[in-house]
């Protein structure tokens, strides 16, 4: 083993071991082909070009790409190789590579891609290149793998559409508000993507659409089977690749290699599919941008919407990838790419909404009020006989924002909060006839009585969805109840026929022909959502909105909440764009991001404030914001800056790990996480 920069060798030089001599294949003069790799390691230091010997009788296996097993300081680690030289920089002796995947996992493109992606998130690039590829398996890899042929199957499934409404030339890179199709009624514009992905591959290309769920997978799945397509399999071929965490690792990793390969052309899967490597990219589309399970929650913490814009930088402007990121609702974050002149916005017109989408009525107070009493129970009067007559159209539903059975009770009595004795965190009841227990540590509280009016009797707040189900059962006694949530069993897409379903937002089950009416109960901004919350609301209601019919067909949707503005003009006008335009413009004057990146530093005290200085930040300062925290500081940097203070204090976690720190514990960095206020 040698480091490949020349001047650091004594901090990678590996100790001998008691009595042994410096002979045998892990200790070769450096020459013959050399192994640059990466070492899986969680030493920031070692995030760095290692040089292994290859022997002979691995010459004809090690590539550009392989995985490989090494020797380090007594133990055995897996590296991917980064590159193969004639000989090696390093003046010592040189370990070697002691066994290597038959083909190579990851394309020269991805390495670099791997390592862009490390470097803008000060991360290592083995975490990326470990979040890129599925685990290998060595059955998948002793298959034949030939040159891939050209299939006229493409160009077929092109012609079995018109247009989707996405007009693309490449290079374009363009923010999109999709808007539902009529049929089928999923959560995904299937239609309209799978055309523009064929319009944009030709006869060489690949095409990449990533989705944030299992359902929009099989949406997309369904519409390239109706177009003659066919799912990759390693027996029978395929032009699809499905890349789905569900499947056994067989058929995840063979299907990787396929795309990579160049074998399957179009590949569809969630967000490790960003990155997937591809011989020539031709169209990448990221849908439902705003959805949260972009958020990579292990290191380096990337998110798949900045992944895609880096491979759209790293293309051509003029003959690169064509790039959409889309949703029914949108974040502030990509309106950012608009306004900063990266992207071209593609809005539907005002007409086009209009026939697209449902009517949608958000109750007002005013409303409830004229309901009567009955306005102000969970579900309105008006909602309750407005869903009933439109269930002799078709399936209708009730969104409920919250799993569980009640989340917060009050007094029957006096309405004071019910509160636990030992901490005062507010009560929930985890079940019917259950004694409450306190939301924060559990306690429970049997025979509880108020300490404002001794009252025993608890009134339901905040209910969840298995409250709401039970009360709808009797309610409507005689009618077909789905219920549908993480908790009780996710409900199929296409699966329901009639009656009501009763669903949590990311478990509402698309229908044949869409919804015949939806009622939000308790619609409202998600609590302690921090900065976005607003957004975030308008994303939950305008994608289960996108699953009922549109108002031509009778389509409608109620909403019951206490919304702010923004969030209540959006809904009733169907106008996300619109609210992601103002939310970005509310945050310019406070520097909020996207305006600004956030850096999030942590540590012991004297090291994060040492790493912050030595990278130049003040409070205040050349426009950088520092923010105390707990374990460490915020930072708030301006745009043009953000990379190089990334790069320092990377350099800085790096050199406390060489000196001894364990694992890099002694600072963390998460770039560019959101922004607890």
């Amino acid at each position: 083993m040698g480091e490949s920069e020349p001047g650091e060798d004594a901090l990678f030089a590996l100790p001998e071991p008691a009595g042994a001599t410096p002979t045998g294949p892990e200790a070769e003069p450096a020459t013959g082909p050399v192994a640059r790799v990466r070492v899986d390691s969680p030493l920031p230091h070692l995030d760095k070009p290692l040089d292994y010997r290859i022997p002979d009788k691995l010459v004809d296996t090690v590539a550009v790409g392989s995985r490989v097993r090494v020797p380090m300081a007594g133990q055995v680690l897996a590296a991917v190789v980064t590159d193969v030289v004639v000989e090696s920089d390093f003046k010592g002796r040189l370990a070697s590579v002691t066994s290597s995947s038959l083909v190579p996992s990851f394309s020269a493109d991805a390495l670099t891609l791997a390592q862009r992606i490390a470097r803008r998130y000060g991360g290592s690039t083995w975490d990326v290149l470990r979040l890129m590829a599925p685990p290998r398996v060595l059955a998948v890899e002793k298959r034949e793998w030939p040159a891939p042929e050209a299939d006229p199957a493409y160009a077929t499934a092109l012609d079995q559409g018109a247009s989707g409404g996405l007009s693309l030339r490449p290079g374009h890179r363009v923010l999109w508000q999709g808007l539902p199709e009529n049929e089928p009624r999923t959560s995904v514009p299937a239609h309209a993507l799978v055309q523009a992905a064929l319009g944009a591959i030709g006869e060489t290309a690949s095409a990449i659409l990533v989705v944030p769920d299992a359902r929009g997978i099989q949406a997309i799945l369904a519409e390239c089977e109706r177009r003659g397509l066919s799912r990759w399999t390693a027996r029978a071929g395929g032009q699809v690749a499905v890349l789905d965490s569900d499947d056994g690792p067989t058929q995840r990793f063979g299907s990787y290699l396929a795309a990579m390969r160049g074998h399957a052309r179009l590949v569809v899967g969630t967000r490790p599919a960003v990155m997937q490597p591809v011989p020539q990219l031709g169209f990448l589309a990221l849908w439902d941008e705003a959805n949260t399970v972009y958020e990579e929650l292990h290191a380096p913490y990337l998110h798949a919407r900045t992944v895609a814009a880096m491979r759209a930088d790293g293309q051509k402007a003029d003959s690169g990838a064509a790039v959409v990121i889309g949703g029914y609702a949108l974040s502030a974050d990509a309106i950012a790419l608009v306004e900063h002149g990266w992207a071209r916005a593609e809005i539907p017109a005002r007409d086009a909404v209009r026939d697209a989408v449902p009517a949608v009525d958000v109750l007002t107070s005013e409303r409830r009020d004229a309901d009567g009493p009955s306005g102000w129970h969970w579900m309105p009067g008006s909602a309750w006989r407005a869903l009933i007559n439109a269930m002799e159209s078709g399936p209708v539903a009730v969104m409920v924002p919250r799993a569980g059975y009640v989340h917060a009770a009050a007094c029957a009595a006096c309405d004071a909060w019910a509160v636990c004795r030992q901490c005062e965190s507010p009560l929930t009841l985890p079940g019917a006839g259950a004694d409450p227990v306190c939301l924060e540590n559990g306690h429970p509280q049997p025979d509880w009585h108020c300490p404002e009016c001794h009252g025993h009797r608890l009134k339901h707040l905040r209910q969840g969805i298995e409250r709401i189900a039970e009360q709808l059962s009797r309610m409507a006694p005689d009618v077909t109840l789905t219920v549908s949530s993480s908790a009780t069993g996710v409900v199929p897409d296409l699966s329901v026929t009639d009656g009501i379903v009763v669903a949590t937002p990311a478990a509402l089950p698309a229908v044949d022909g869409g919804y015949a009416h939806l009622v939000i109960v308790d619609a409202g901004v998600p609590a302690h959502a921090g900065l976005g919350a607003e957004l975030r609301a308008v994303r939950w209601w305008l994608t289960a909105s996108a699953l009922v019919r549109r108002r031509a067909d009778g389509g409608a949707v109620t909403v019951v909440g206490d919304l702010p503005d923004l969030t209540r003009r959006a809904l009733s006008t169907w106008s996300p764009v619109d609210a992601a335009r103002d939310e970005f413009a509310e945050r310019a004057p406070l520097g909020f991001p996207p305006h600004r990146r956030h850096v999030h530093v942590s540590g012991d005290p004297w090291t994060v404030d040492s790493a912050v200085g030595a990278a130049g930040v003040r409070d205040g300062v050349d426009g950088a914001t520092v923010i105390a925290r707990p374990d460490g500081v915020s930072l708030l940097l301006p745009r043009g800056r953000a990379q190089a203070v990334v790069d320092s204090l990377r350099a800085t976690q790096q050199r406390l790990s060489a000196g001894g720190g364990k694992g890099g514990e002694q600072l963390r960095l998460k770039v560019d996480g959101p922004l607890d206020l």
